[in-house]
């Protein structure tokens, strides 16, 4: 009796729209942030800080180095930089 083998198991379900839950939130924070800024700060501050969190939380939902999202990417690279490291170095025996 044949079974269905399940395929494309590491790919996360697109759940609002074409967007992954993540990605939606990497694109909502930024963009409620910038509707915040909207109503607080003058306008050409507004329209700077917005082109820059909205095209950081582009980055962080699209980018992929490898085959790595860039978060998972930041946070290797945090905990690489945090943790201990042991050096060791073994002297050769130089004889002449």
């Amino acid at each position: 009796m044949p079974f269905q083998i399940p395929q494309f198991i590491e790919r996360e379900p697109k759940v609002i729209g074409p967007f992954t839950f993540k990605q939606f939130v990497y694109l909502a924070v930024p963009g409620a942030v910038a509707f915040f800024l909207y109503f607080t700060v003058p306008f050409t501050l507004f329209l700077i800080a917005a082109i820059l969190l909205v095209g950081f939380g582009f980055v962080l939902g699209f980018l992929k180095v490898g085959a790595k999202s860039l978060p998972g990417l930041l946070l290797d690279f945090l905990h690489f930089s945090a943790s201990p490291k042991v050096y060791k170095w073994k002297k050769d025996n130089i004889t002449m």
